[in-house]
């Protein structure tokens, strides 16, 4: 009896669940030249592809978005021999494609150009992005399923070489064990996030000298408490040494 109702009521969850669960996009995207960073004011470009188009449902619109600035599209459509069916090209930050089981498509490959664009919002950790690609799965009536987000590192020639010194910074630091090197270190970070490079570059670099000079001083409070062992030692086998020679033998 407990069985038949433990069995009743985990039925019921997964119905409820079923009921109230938002239907995940079964369309899948890959990119293999999808860059991992892009200095600002550049231009940058790559291909995504979307498979998988079909699962769930068999006319559906593909919705692109980027924060990219310059930015060109071209979609193209394949079917399973890999003969193009339909292309689209567009300029701007989205483009809306129509997809049609019925055109014979199989994949869709989308090629993203455009500029990296300014930065907003600086972050140390985790870097700042921008959205390169969104892509989503827009049904008729206008419910939408997310497929997809690109995010890119973008950078500037300062935010680089401020972003290298706190990194390196960082290393030395974290292995030293000093409180000083890490306050210094939260201040280059504070005022890379600022936007203020060259006080981030000054304390990292401070940072670095504080974390060397608490690993040369731990060294050589490590190397002399070494030493000084060693010598007690010594002095202690010397000692019992003469001790032995001095005492008096048995045999007299």
């Amino acid at each position: 009896m407990r069985s038949s109702q433990f069995i009743a009521g985990l039925f019921a969850c997964l119905l409820v669940g079923a009921l109230f669960a938002g239907p995940a996009a079964a369309v899948d995207s890959t990119s293999d030249d999808m860059p991992e960073e892009a200095e600002v004011g550049t231009t940058v470009e790559a291909t995504v592809e979307l498979t998988q188009l079909f699962d769930e449902f068999e006319q559906w619109t593909l919705r692109a978005e980027t924060n990219m600035t310059n930015v060109t599209w071209t979609v193209r459509q394949f079917d399973q021999a890999g003969n193009q069916v339909d292309q689209t090209s567009a300029d701007g930050q989205s483009v809306e494609t129509q997809v049609d089981i019925e055109d014979g498509t199989n994949r869709i490959e989308v090629e993203i150009r455009g500029t990296a664009p300014e930065i907003e919002n600086l972050s140390y950790d985790p870097p700042q992005q921008f959205r390169f690609a969104e892509f989503t799965q827009v049904r008729e009536g206008g419910t939408t399923n997310a497929i997809d987000s690109y995010e890119v590192h973008h950078y500037t020639t300062d935010s680089k070489e401020a972003r290298e010194a706190i990194d390196s910074a960082r290393e030395a630091t974290g292995s030293s064990g000093s409180g000083d090197a890490q306050e210094s270190l939260d201040s280059a970070i504070d005022a890379y996030e600022a936007g203020n490079f060259d006080n981030a570059i000054r304390n990292a670099e401070r940072a670095e000298n504080e974390a060397s000079q608490s690993a040369t001083l731990r060294t050589g409070l490590i190397v002399g408490a070494v030493v000084v062992v060693a010598l007690l030692l010594v002095g202690g086998g010397y000692y019992l040494y003469k001790s032995r020679q001095q005492a008096p033998s048995r045999l007299r």
